[in-house]
């Protein structure tokens, strides 16, 4: 399995709402992103200086993203995960937990004491986040 994982950047912000707007628009969530309001989206959060988001390729494809901001707090930098998604027809495959792996490695380095999210109650969210 050929996996790389990268910084996110603007560069590749038509492939990422592409990917966001079919993941989120699916169940358990049913939203109803178009290609261009997740682009809004996630070119607003990755022009933050808060921001940190990784994008997970296997064969030279998107296959994930994560993504959130840095939060100072009176404790030290805490992390919220905003999005975190795997292209439905690769979910089960590692790729969420290698996204994870990464994403808690570089907060390790960033000097990150606490990193959560918030999601929907379920089995396919908020059970795959208790069990990582």
């Amino acid at each position: 399995m050929d996996i790389k994982i990268e910084k996110m950047s603007l560069k590749n912000l038509n492939e990422y709402s592409r990917l966001f707007a079919s993941v989120f628009n699916s169940e358990p969530w049913n939203d109803s992103w178009t290609e261009e309001t997740a682009a809004l989206r996630i070119e607003n959060m990755i022009n933050t200086d808060t921001f940190v988001g990784m994008a997970l390729y296997c064969g030279g494809e998107l296959k994930g993203m994560i993504w959130g901001q840095k939060e100072y707090y009176f404790n030290g930098i805490h992390f919220q995960i905003q999005e975190f998604c795997v292209k439905q027809s690769e979910q089960k495959k590692g790729y969420g937990k290698a996204l994870l792996d990464e994403l808690k490695s570089e907060m390790t380095s960033m000097g990150v004491v606490n990193i959560y999210l918030i999601t929907s109650r379920g089995e396919s969210t908020e059970g795959y986040y208790r069990r990582r």
